[in-house]
C-alpha cells in the first residue's frame, strides 16, 4: 500500500525524490569515508586469517551483508520522505547510475582492462565503492579472470542502493505498532543466519597433513608461485588468500642458491643451468629432481597484432637482432620491440638452452629487459608501443596467475600452447616443472612427504584442478 501524498503533484513528488536522492549520495559518501577510515582501509582485513576457504566465504558474507544492513535501516528510516515505489527508487536511481558510469568510462577507457580493480586505473571507482576493497582484494584469489572480477565489483557496487530501496518497500508496506522493529527484522535474518553458519564451519573436524609451522621451507620460481599456492593451500587447509601470502618464493636461480645453502628445504623450479649445477658441485651437493608437472614456454604479443603464429627460425633471428621488423613475418611496418628477462630467471635460462641454443642474444635496450614476469607480460600489454611487443613466459603464470586481456598467445611452428599440446608435447617447447631436494634429505623428512603427497592420486588431482598439467611417472 502506497503512502498518498494529498496537494502534491507528481512533478512535485519527483522533485522531492531527486531533492532525497541527492541526499543519498551524500550520506552514501559519508558513509564511505567513515567505513573506509575505520574498517575497509585495514590492509589485508579478510586476507589474514587462518580459516578454511568456507569459513572465510562465510566471513566475506557477513561483511556484505552488514552493509547491506546500514542502508536497509536507512531505507525504513526515511521510508515515508518519498511517496510510491516509484518515487523511493528515484532516490537511490542517481547513486546507481553514478557508479555505473565510473564503472563503464573506465572499463572502455582501458579497452577490457589490462588492471585489476584497486589498481591504480581504477582509482575512481576503488574511491566509489571504497567500502568494497576488502571484498575485492578476497575474490581476486577466487575469480580469476579479471573481467569476471570487474563485473562482480560492480553488482555488490549496486548493494547500497538495493538495500535502501528494500528499506523503503518494506518500510511502506507495514502499518501498526512497532512499524520499525518488524521491517528491521527480515533485514537482520540473514547476517544471524550467516554468523551461524561461520561458528559452525569453524567447529567441524579439519585434519591436515602438514600445518603453516610443520611445513618444509618453500621457495621456488616467480612461474611456480601458483602450484605453491595449490600445494600448501590444499596441504594445510588454511583458505587460498591466506596460504597465497604464506608462499614467498624468490626466483629460479635464488631458490636453487637457498636450498644448496641449506636456506631451503624444498623448490619448485625448471632444470637447474650450468652455473647453478657448478654450484652444487661446487659445495658437495647432490640435487634431486622429481617432475611433478608439465608447463609450457610461450611467446606473447598485443592482441591487435596480426600475427599469430611464429617458427623457431623467426624467434631465433628476432632475438639474436637479425629480424627486426614485423612485416619480415606478416605484421604490421613496425620495429620489433623483443622483452628479455634477467639472466639466471627460470625463463631466461629456458631462452638460452632450448630456443636460443648457444645463439647470442642482441642486447637489448634498458627499458626492454623487464625485472619480473609479471612486468615483461604487462609490459607487452601496456607499452607506449604495445602492438610492436614480443616477450616470453611460461604458459600456467601467464594464462592463470597474471592473466592479461590485451595479451595472445603465439602458436609456434603453428601449434597453438594450450593443455592438451602441452600434455601430448605435440607444443615445441614444453617445460617440467621440477620438484628439487637435496640428495640428504631424510626419507621421512617434511620435504619428501611433501613431494610424496604431489605424486599420489589425491596431489595429482588436487594439482590438475588447479590449472596445471601433472607430470606421467
Amino acid at each position: 500500500m502506497e503512502t498518498e501524498r494529498p496537494g502534491r503533484s507528481k512533478a512535485m513528488e519527483g522533485l522531492i525524490a531527486v531533492v532525497w536522492g541527492i541526499a543519498f549520495i551524500i550520506v552514501y559518501f559519508l558513509f564511505n569515508i567513515f567505513w573506509g577510515q575505520t574498517i575497509a582501509s585495514k590492509t589485508g582485513l579478510l586476507l589474514h586469517l587462518e580459516w578454511s576457504d568456507l569459513t572465510l566465504a562465510f566471513a566475506a558474507a557477513i561483511y556484505v551483508c552488514l552493509v547491506g544492513l546500514l542502508f536497509y535501516l536507512y531505507g525504513l528510516l526515511f521510508s515515508e520522505k518519498v511517496a510510491g515505489r516509484g518515487m523511493q527508487l528515484l532516490t537511490v536511481l542517481p547513486l546507481v547510475l553514478l557508479g555505473s558510469l565510473i564503472w563503464l568510462l573506465t572499463y572502455r577507457s582501458l579497452s577490457g582492462a589490462t588492471s585489476n580493480l584497486n589498481d591504480m586505473p581504477w582509482m575512481f571507482f576503488t574511491l566509489f565503492a571504497f567500502w568494497l576493497v576488502p571484498i575485492v582484494d578476497y575474490l581476486k584469489f577466487y575469480i580469476t579472470d579479471s573481467t569476471y572480477l570487474k563485473a562482480a565489483g560492480l553488482l555488490l557496487s549496486l548493494l547500497p542502493s538495493t538495500a535502501a530501496w528494500l528499506g523503503m518497500i518494506r518500510m511502506t508496506g507495514l502499518q501498526g505498532e512497532r512499524r520499525l522493529l518488524r521491517g528491521l527484522l527480515p533485514g537482520t535474518a540473514v547476517p544471524a543466519m550467516l554468523l551461524a553458519l561461520l561458528f559452525g564451519s569453524m567447529l567441524l573436524p579439519h585434519q591436515a597433513p602438514f600445518t603453516l609451522k610443520t611445513l618444509p621451507v618453500l621457495d621456488g620460481a616467480t612461474a611456480a608461485i601458483p602450484f605453491g599456492n595449490i600445494a600448501v593451500h590444499e596441504l594445510t587447509g588454511v583458505n587460498k588468500p591466506y596460504a597465497a601470502n604464506a608462499v614467498r618464493f624468490n626466483t629460479t636461480h635464488n631458490a636453487y642458491v637457498n636450498l644448496i645453502e641449506k636456506r631451503a628445504d624444498l623448490i619448485f623450479v625448471a632444470g637447474p643451468s650450468d652455473e647453478e649445477t657448478a654450484l652444487a658441485a661446487s659445495k658437495g651437493v647432490k640435487l634431486k629432481l622429481t617432475p611433478i608437472g608439465k608447463d609450457a614456454f610461450i611467446f606473447l604479443v598485443h592482441r591487435e597484432n596480426p600475427v599469430s603464429n611464429v617458427t623457431v627460425a623467426q624467434l631465433q633471428a628476432i632475438y639474436s637482432g637479425q629480424l627486426t621488423n614485423w612485416k619480415e613475418i606478416g605484421g604490421a611496418d613496425s620495429r620489433i620491440v623483443a622483452f628479455q628477462r634477467e639472466k639466471n630467471s627460470g625463463s631466461q635460462t629456458f631462452m638460452e638452452q632450448k630456443i636460443m641454443k648457444g645463439l647470442p642474444f642482441a642486447e637489448p635496450p634498458k627499458e626492454r629487459k623487464a625485472g619480473g614476469m609479471g612486468g615483461l607480460i604487462e609490459a607487452v600489454a601496456d607499452y607506449h608501443n604495445a602492438d610492436n611487443a614480443l616477450g616470453y613466459s611460461f604458459y600456467y603464470y601467464a594464462s592463470e596467475m597474471n592473466r592479461r586481456e590485451e595479451v595472445k598467445f603465439l602458436a609456434v611452428e603453428g601449434v597453438e600452447p594450450n593443455k592438451d599440446n602441452i600434455r601430448s608435447k605435440t607444443y615445441p617447447f614444453t617445460a617440467e616443472l621440477f620438484a628439487v631436494t637435496r640428495e640428504d634429505e631424510p626419507e621421512n623428512s617434511a620435504a619428501n612427504r611433501m613431494v610424496a603427497w604431489i605424486l599420489s592420486e589425491e596431489g595429482r588431482q588436487a594439482v590438475e584442478a588447479g590449472g596445471y598439467v601433472t607430470a606421467t611417472h
